[in-house]
């Protein structure tokens, strides 16, 4: 038995290793939620590996790192809950506030201090002792705090962030349209999942933190869970490659989604809330960069479909930030400055000889408008003529 969790628990390693690399060597992408993601794999993996050297007991072999992943099971539904709500609000970088999420983690490593650095004869002394008396093992402090009250204290901790997890999802789906529950139904159920087998570890961990000091007898329930849970979870990513490879609909919500009102009518509430963003300068290049290369490389404005939303998704920058980024850099709206594009692209090709056999029509559809009215009405209003006009001047003598 005891050879099957090790080899089960070593499984899980291997596999969240290897959901871990192909999102940083495959997902070229460097959105906020990624970023949590692998975070958040990295906390499984670490917890993962203690439990492989606990159970296969190689910490009397390395006893210094005895206890030192331990820390980390208070950062877990922490960053579950960072990496929750940078899909669901469309997160750009962490809260000024975010890292009192780590305080708890701090507090329980200065607390096994004593154990750190105890001397090394006596650690593998009591690690021999510790691996011979179930009772021993009961214990997980060695610190300046009493047995069981941090394992108490991480599973209120958890359970609150579990919470919260659940309540974004739950906003979203309340406050969303059924077009962006159905865009985004991959994407939420998989956060859904994900915090139902966190909340399952929750409830291992309260079990096990009530009975094993009743029976004094350790168990290997919470270990088996987290590798059970984490072979799941990365299942769940191999086989939906969406999410692992960060190909997805963003979940964002805007004004006109949260309530029913004209395009008219939400203008200015969306731009009172544009006042309110700040974008920082490393920001604003990174944005910039990425409309250049998007708008430059592929030229997306021939697309007669594109939008913010195709915006959004080929950049994985968030609505709001794009919006306001264009706003305050063009001091044009994203149709303006995509006709604008469009505007530019006609004039660049004008002089190419076989445009001279096109009708105006076809000029205007070559370049992205639908239509030789929308194309006639944005060339002007961005050259202050018709086209018409502007040939006959362009070919006067």
């Amino acid at each position: 038995m005891q050879t099957a969790i090790i080899v089960f628990e070593a499984i899980s390693c291997l596999l969240v290793f290897l959901a871990t690399c192909i999102l940083l060597l495959l997902n070229k992408d460097s959105t906020h939620s990624k970023k949590m993601l692998v975070f958040l794999l990295s906390i499984f993996f670490l917890l993962c590996l203690n439990g492989v050297l606990y159970q296969s007991r190689l910490y009397l072999e390395i006893p210094r790192l005895h206890k030192v992943f331990l820390p980390f099971s208070y950062l877990l539904m922490p960053v579950a809950y960072l990496y929750t709500r940078a899909v669901i609000r469309e997160e750009f970088r962490f809260r000024k506030t975010d890292w009192l999420l780590t305080l708890p983690a701090i507090l329980y490593a200065v607390n096994l201090m004593p154990y750190y650095f105890m001397p090394l004869e006596e650690k593998k002394t009591y690690l021999v002792q510790y691996y011979q008396s179930s009772a021993l093992r009961t214990r997980d402090a060695e610190g300046f705090i009493p047995p069981y009250i941090f394992n108490m204290f991480r599973a209120a901790w958890s359970a609150l962030f579990i919470f919260l997890n659940y309540k974004l999802i739950g906003d979203f789906r309340s406050n969303s349209s059924a077009k962006l529950k159905s865009e985004n139904s991959t994407l939420i159920n998989w956060l859904f999942i994900l915090n139902s087998l966190l909340a399952s570890l929750i409830v291992v961990a309260v079990f096990t933190s009530v009975i094993a000091p009743i029976r004094k007898t350790a168990y290997n329930l919470p270990d088996s869970s987290l590798g059970l849970v984490t072979v799941i979870i990365c299942l769940i990513l191999f086989f939906r490659p969406k999410i692992l490879y960060g190909i997805y609909q963003p979940a964002y919500k805007t004004v006109i989604e949260k309530k029913s009102i004209s395009i008219d009518q939400a203008v200015m509430p969306e731009m009172v809330e544009m006042e309110k963003i700040s974008i920082n300068d490393k920001d604003a290049l990174r944005i910039r960069k990425a409309i250049d290369d998007i708008f430059r490389d592929k030229k997306v404005y021939l697309d007669q479909e594109y939008s913010l939303d195709k915006l959004v998704k080929d950049t994985h920058i968030p609505r709001y930030l794009l919006s306001t980024f264009i706003n305050r850099e063009y001091g044009i709206g994203f149709r303006e400055y995509l006709n604008k594009c469009r505007v530019e692209h006609f004039l660049a090709n004008l002089g190419k000889p076989e445009w001279k056999n096109y009708t105006l029509e076809a000029m205007a559809v070559e370049c992205g408008f639908n239509g030789r009215s929308t194309f006639i009405k944005n060339f002007k209003l961005f050259t202050g003529k018709t086209p018409s006009e502007f040939i006959r001047q362009l070919n006067k003598p």
